[in-house]
């Protein structure tokens, strides 16, 4: 328990974050996989989507402006991209394709373009940049 005591205030939230995504990855691959192969493995739907969850309300907890920014706007797109693979499963390996795109591109952006707000149509760090 000294351990968990010495670390900064955010770091279990963090670590909590990566384990998190780790583990949306590993179902996120095993659903490509499946999708390459013309398989499907409810597996890996449920843990793509339970960890998607989760994800989603840890980041839209942290506050509202999240929603407006791309990288919200990304999860919709993402979102979007998936609803053809429920009703046309041969379009699974390009949404697929398309998302994990999406998802790395975003990941690795600069923050001037993850924090861009479309709604205030500049970048938008904190509720306080809307203040001033």
């Amino acid at each position: 328990m000294t351990f968990l005591n010495s670390l900064p205030d955010n770091s279990v939230r963090r670590l909590t974050k990566v384990l998190i995504r780790t583990i949306h990855l590993v179902g996120i691959a095993g659903l490509f996989g499946n999708a390459m192969m013309g398989s499907y493995e409810s597996t890996y739907v449920t843990l793509t989507i339970a960890s998607g969850v989760v994800l989603t309300l840890m980041e839209a907890w942290s506050g509202p402006i999240w929603l407006v920014q791309l990288r919200g706007i990304a999860l919709y797109l993402k979102l979007l991209l998936l609803l053809p693979v429920h009703f046309y499963p041969n379009t699974a390996v390009p949404c697929l394709v398309a998302v994990i795109a999406i998802s790395g591109f975003m990941s690795h952006a600069p923050s001037w373009i993850r924090y861009f707000s479309v709604l205030h149509r500049k970048v938008v760090l904190s509720q306080d940049d809307l203040l001033g």
